[in-house]
């Protein structure tokens, strides 16, 4: 074969290839691999105990007593502390939900606030929820003119107060039958003058004294409690003098008093006589406490002490001597004291009184 003719064959073959390889990478099928790209279902959160939380954020929910134009904004679950972070939400005047007054928000724990909060309302996008700022009104008086005198009087702006809320009280419990310092009832729109109730469906209400607002966002007082208080939560309402007032719903409870005081007897040994202590009457465990005794007979260098059967002695740190008639003793409270206690007085010759069962030390 000539030289020309094996190279038109050589040229040949190298087409005959290419078309082939062509060929096949045509016809070969393309395996598509389809990814499903619809958003997984939003499901509640499982709590730590294992049960599901019921509310997520956007939810509004409120108590079934609670007034119909509020609700709780929830803006969180956290898993790891079973708690939400719920903040107060209002009816537009529309009547559709709603607005926030302000950007305070409160963690509560889960089964406390779903146990009072069962109305699931509607659901929102928190996002979207504006806070609005206290109304202004601008009220202008117009010039006014009288023959040739023309007198002018300046534009007036005025704003409207806010209307008060609660948002937490501390403490948030008492004992049937004792008086509860209030230190921290929190909130917003307090005034001066401003009153503070606890409230409770057939029951009469409970008027705190010593009201002191501290400031628009705090106010302390103190409740006392009768003895024959309902036994459970109360609502906690706040009225200021312009007339506007906030209801915050379940928001203290009243507990049963396990160690009533029994009436008071006085005994008296060599001529020392107790007859009263001045309020508090009644103090915690791991507290530090002073009482003042009003009595007879009280010799410089008198000690006291607080006594229970079954206790150790609680021994005054520190007697104050006033007069022959009264005294003020200093008593660390030791923790595990509950229970009802007696005063014992005793002169340095000996001399003794008695006050019974006059001091309780809740637990």
């Amino acid at each position: 074969m000539s030289r020309i003719s094996r190279f038109v064959i050589a040229i040949l073959v190298v087409l005959i290839a290419g078309v082939f390889i062509a060929g096949c990478t045509d016809s070969a099928s393309v395996n598509t691999t389809h990814v499903n790209t619809t958003p997984a279902q939003t499901t509640a959160t499982k709590t730590p105990s294992g049960t599901t939380a019921l509310y997520i954020a956007g939810d509004i929910v409120r108590s079934p007593n609670g007034a119909a134009d509020t609700g709780y904004l929830i803006l969180n679950y956290n898993a790891g502390s079973d708690s939400y972070e719920r903040a107060f939400i209002y009816r537009n005047k529309d009547g559709s939900w709603g607005y926030r007054v302000d950007s305070q928000t409160l963690t509560i724990p889960r089964s406390a606030f779903e146990k009072v909060n069962t109305v699931k309302v509607i659901h929102v996008d928190p996002s979207k929820v504006s806070i609005t700022q206290p109304t202004v009104i601008t009220a202008v008086v117009t010039a006014t003119s009288t023959g040739t005198v023309t007198t002018t009087k300046p534009e007036i702006t005025k704003t409207l107060a806010i209307k008060p809320k609660i948002t937490d009280i501390t403490p948030d419990n008492g004992v049937a039958g004792t008086s509860v310092a209030i230190s921290d009832l929190r909130g917003v729109g307090f005034q001066s003058g401003a009153s503070v109730i606890l409230a409770r469906v057939s029951s009469v209400n409970i008027s705190a004294t010593n009201v002191n607002v501290q400031s628009a966002s705090q106010i302390s007082c103190t409740f006392t409690l009768p003895a024959n208080a309902t036994i459970g939560t109360w609502d906690i309402i706040v009225g200021n003098p312009d007339g506007q007032s906030t209801r915050y719903y379940d928001g203290f409870r009243v507990r049963v008093n396990a160690n009533p005081t029994a009436t008071t007897t006085t005994s008296s040994t060599g001529g020392i006589s107790i007859s009263s202590i001045d309020d508090p009457k009644f103090a915690f465990s791991g507290s530090y406490v002073p009482i003042n005794v009003h009595g007879s007979n009280f010799k410089d260098g008198i000690t006291g002490k607080l006594t229970k059967s079954g206790n150790a002695d609680i021994l005054a740190s520190t007697v104050t001597r006033n007069s022959e008639t009264e005294i003020k003793c200093f008593f660390n409270i030791p923790t595990g004291s509950a229970g009802s206690w007696s005063l014992v007085l005793t002169n340095t010759d000996g001399t003794s009184g008695t006050l019974t069962d006059v001091f309780s030390v809740n637990s």
